[in-house]
């Protein structure tokens, strides 16, 4: 019930956008606008005409790519960024509901909208492609852009990451398709009617919005049943399969017998990955991606059944996939060299890391340290004993304090709770270290010739990645 009142609300909240958007183009405010999601909503309402201004905690290369485009980014919240020709506000969900400016607006009278509404409004007349699931939508979403503009689409996207190829996080695109990533993380995903929706696959996650995964699991089941012509799915995956299995509009891909567009005779290497591609049976040849690891062949098999739907053929989508290349911060090789290589990474959940980790032992360097920070009390707490196991493989981890992402501590979701199971997992040497820069001053100390570096998180543990290109990258002994 509280489901369906909620999809009830949400799309309502979406039908009144779409009138907006329909109408003159005004002045739209965008609380939070630094975020990579937020980023991406303003492009796509800036290209629709209307004035847009944001503003958050700090600035950063987001803000600033926005700024240059000709968004008016303001540092900080206050209600003095009310302009009194605003007629609507988009809000981040990481901006709380009694935020100073929030509330002046809704006392003046201007409807503040999630941003979770203002994507599926923006849907509306276009041949539109969503793709969701714990892992890899952000990696798929970008596949799926690629090779349409690869082929000469000119597509419209709007994803969750910086996407180099693409240009960055969103654009309008002058073709009639739309790709965008469906975050699950609010529910918001619900309100999504795509052409063709993708599910990567589901796994519990977000505990700071579902209360049990079974909530977690009734919001895909929506979304799957909102697609409109069809619902790309992960055979390998079992909730994944269990939602889309027995939907008429259901397609598969992945690695098993059982789906539709199965990869096989897989060849890995620590720079690419292959396989041998069918459809129900038929041979279509071979895709070859130019980035390592198998769950990146599921995101490209996943791509490669969405492209097919909106009309491209297997070449198409193969020659598009042969020059992808990845999204900031996953696996991105930050430092390259002959005797060194650093990889920042996004992962933040037990079996990205698992994923990262094995990809990363492929690479065969002589050591494999990590910096790892845990993203969310609330994840660390649920997924505690998760973790060790997912580091196996690594010769040693620093641990730093949780990114707590505007949530308060909580009893076992401190990195301090967190060490403890690493002690007693006993596998993996493990440090935990109080700050970043103590962190990076220690990883200095350790690491050596020929070793990889792992840089871990979700959160602001990318610095050290930064600190790591600028003491390594420049150096001119060992560069390839």
């Amino acid at each position: 019930m509280a489901a369906l009142c909620e999809l009830e609300s949400g799309r309502k909240q979406v039908a009144e956008i779409r009138r907006l958007l329909a109408g003159r183009p005004g002045h739209v405010h965008l609380v939070g606008v630094a975020g990579i999601g937020m980023a991406g909503i303003a492009v796509h309402l800036a290209a629709r005409g209307f004035r847009v201004t944001g503003c958050d905690l700090a600035p950063n290369r987001v803000s600033e790519a926005l700024a240059s485009g000709g968004v008016n980014v303001f540092c900080g919240h206050s209600p003095s960024h009310l302009a009194p020709d605003i007629g609507w506000l988009v809000k981040s969900t990481a901006v709380p509901d009694d935020s100073g400016e929030i509330l002046a607006a809704k006392k003046a009278g201007i409807p503040v909208y999630p941003r979770g509404a203002v994507l599926p409004a923006l849907l509306e007349g276009r041949t539109s492609v969503a793709v969701t699931g714990t892992h890899g939508k952000t990696t798929t979403s970008a596949m799926i852009a690629h090779v349409l503009a690869k082929s000469g689409l000119e597509p419209g996207f709007c994803i969750g990451g910086e996407v180099t190829s693409l240009g960055g996080v969103a654009a309008a695109g002058a073709g009639r398709a739309l790709v965008v990533e469906a975050d699950e993380s609010d529910g918001t995903v619900i309100l999504y009617e795509p052409d063709v929706g993708v599910i990567t696959n589901i796994e519990y996650d977000h505990m700071e919005h579902f209360r049990d995964e079974e909530t977690l699991v009734g919001c895909f089941q929506m979304f799957a049943d909102g697609a409109r012509r069809r619902i790309v799915y992960c055979a390998d995956d079992a909730r994944a399969a269990a939602v889309c299995g027995k939907n008429p509009k259901g397609f598969s891909y992945g690695l098993s017998a059982q789906a539709d567009l199965r990869g096989t005779k897989i060849e890995e290497t620590s720079s690419r990955v292959s396989a041998q591609v069918f459809l129900k049976g038929v041979e279509l040849g071979t895709l070859s991606l130019p980035v390592p690891g198998r769950h990146n062949l599921l995101n490209a098999l996943g791509a490669c059944a969405a492209a097919m739907e909106l009309g491209l053929s297997f070449g198409q989508v193969c020659a598009g996939l042969a020059t992808f290349t990845h999204v900031r911060r996953r696996f991105e090789k930050v430092v390259d060299r002959k005797d060194l290589l650093v990889i920042s990474d996004y992962a933040h959940h037990p079996t990205e890391i698992q994923a990262l980790v094995r990809t990363a032992l492929q690479c065969g360097g002589r050591r494999l340290i990590g910096v790892f920070q845990p993203h969310r009390y609330t994840r660390t707490l649920a997924l505690g004993k998760a973790f060790p196991p997912a580091f196996a493989g690594l010769d040693e981890l620093v641990l730093v304090p949780v990114y707590e992402a505007s949530e308060s501590p909580l009893e076992g979701g401190t990195s301090e709770d967190l060490f403890r199971l690493f002690q007693s997992f006993g596998q993996v040497p493990t440090r935990y270290i109080s700050s970043l820069d103590d962190a990076w001053r220690y990883v200095k100390t350790k690491v050596g010739e020929g070793d990889v570096l792992l840089v871990i998180g979700a959160g602001d543990v990318e610095k050290i990645a930064g600190w790591a290109r600028d003491e390594y990258a420049t150096r001119k002994n060992g560069n390839t």
